[in-house]
């Protein structure tokens, strides 16, 4: 009996049938290429080689820098007020802020009062900035001097009347003297009998009368020198009122004290002003200060040079990544430290003389304080030591060397033992490099490279480091 298979078995059939066919036939040609390829030539190992970069190891001597941030003021500064009352009857053109005016160049306050009399402009005590109404102070320095002039006069009258006493007196003792030779005379003839009791008598009151005019004499005599100090004194008193009212006279002349730029003006012409009233204030450019804030740590390295006078120098900028503009010196430090910030003031001054640019009060700066000096030390880079150790380069090779660090100075490792002058310190790849590996130096770097890479200085090289 004969099966039959339905048409759908019979295709599923040739399909797996033509699956097999298809596969074996790519596994019969994969096998032939397989047998045509080439075994892969093998090469002898080799040691690879890093590039780096290295520094060379100088014992040089740095002088450490104080960084700090400060605000300049002006070393002086003055507010001039009226000293005397009165309107303000002349004032120097063009008194206006920015004006530079001049000081004395004069202590004889005189030459102020001598050169407004003389109608003269320049005056060697300085512009003439503002002159308040003289007349009031005028008419009292006229009164007086006449006030001193009338006692004058009456000290002269005293030693006139000194001499003429002094003549009367002389005829008075001359005059009692004879009365007295005459009443003796009369009492010896009376004693005789020769002349009359009333002759006596009236020889007696001559007598008597010029005694009483000797005794006035030389009571008045007596009285001068009082009334000579009297007016001695009266005198002494007026000088005094006509040094004042001088004074007073000349302080209607407001002149600057120093050289400056005017900062201020409060007055202007045909206004009455009092006493304490503000009238200009005077700035002093020619030097300028700046109070710096250093921590104790500084403040105990700055000291030493500031006690001896020898006053550190200073380079300012308007901040840490700028060149240098002005230069200055610390001149004082300040006794006492903030209790609160913990830190210590140096004071900076800066001439601006000798400056290119003037540094202006209120300018906000960035000093670079000139420290101690290290002697002899060794400088590497901060990240070239890890964990205590440095790969050193030598012969092409690298080893890794234990150091000891002193200090830390910004970004410089002080090194106090492990390394010697003229080591080269590896810096770069010092994540894959080990002990042995061979490297290809690719640049050296310097100390003084190091420097000025640093975004604030901590330090720089007192003098360049003896070639190795």
């Amino acid at each position: 009996m004969t099966t039959h298979q339905p048409p759908a078995d019979r295709r599923l059939l040739k399909s797996v049938l033509l699956s097999a066919l298809v596969l074996a036939a790519g596994a019969a040609g994969s096998y032939g290429l397989a047998q045509l390829r080439k075994p892969p030539e093998l090469k002898a190992a080799s040691n690879r080689q890093y590039n780096v970069e290295t520094f060379t190891v100088q014992a040089v001597d740095l002088r450490e820098i104080v960084n700090a941030f400060g605000t300049a003021r002006p070393e002086k500064e003055v507010v001039l007020s009226a000293q005397v009352a009165g309107e303000v009857s002349q004032i120097l053109s063009q008194l206006k802020v920015g004006l530079k005016v001049q000081g004395p160049r004069s202590a004889d306050a005189s030459l102020a009062l001598q050169a407004f009399n003389d109608n003269r402009v320049e005056n060697p005590d300085g512009d003439l900035l503002v002159r308040i109404d003289p007349s009031s102070y005028e008419e009292r320095v006229a009164a007086a001097r006449h006030r001193l002039a009338a006692d004058q006069s009456d000290l002269n009258r005293i030693e006139q009347e000194e001499a003429n006493l002094a003549r009367i007196y002389e005829k008075i003792v001359a005059d009692w003297e004879d009365s007295e030779r005459e009443y003796k005379k009369t009492a010896k003839l009376r004693e005789q009998g020769i002349n009359t009791e009333s002759d006596l008598r009236r020889a007696q009151m001559e007598l008597r009368q010029h005694e009483k005019a000797k005794v006035q004499s030389h009571n008045e005599r007596d009285l001068l020198p009082l009334r000579r100090e009297q007016t001695q004194r009266m005198i002494e008193s007026h000088t005094t009122d006509l040094k004042l009212s001088t004074l007073d006279l000349a302080r209607t002349f407001i002149r600057p004290p120093f050289d400056g730029v005017l900062s201020t003006v409060h007055v202007e012409r045909g206004q009455y002003v009092r006493v304490g009233e503000p009238l200009v204030t005077i700035t002093a450019v020619s030097e300028v200060e700046i109070p710096l804030a250093v921590t104790l740590d500084d403040y105990a390295k700055l000291l030493p040079d500031v006690l001896e006078r020898r006053y550190p120098g200073v380079a300012l900028a308007e901040n840490e990544t700028s060149k240098p503009r002005w230069t200055g010196h610390v001149v004082r430090i300040s006794p006492k430290a903030d209790e609160q910030t913990r830190t210590a003031t140096v004071f900076i001054r800066v001439e601006n003389t000798t400056q290119v640019t003037p540094l202006l009060p209120g300018t906000f700066v960035h000093a670079r304080v000139e420290g101690p000096v290290l002697k002899r030390v060794l400088a590497v880079p901060r990240d070239a030591v890890s964990n205590g150790r440095v790969f050193v380069e030598r012969d092409g090779k690298v080893t890794q060397q234990p150091v000891i660090v002193s200090r830390i100075l910004n970004g410089m490792a002080l090194i106090a033992s492990g390394l010697a002058p003229s080591d080269r310190v590896v810096l770069t790849n010092l994540d894959v490099l080990f002990e042995g590996a061979a490297v290809t130096i690719s640049l050296e770097r310097s100390l003084a490279e190091e420097l000025s890479r640093q975004r604030t200085r901590s330090a720089r090289l007192v003098e360049p480091p003896p070639e190795s």
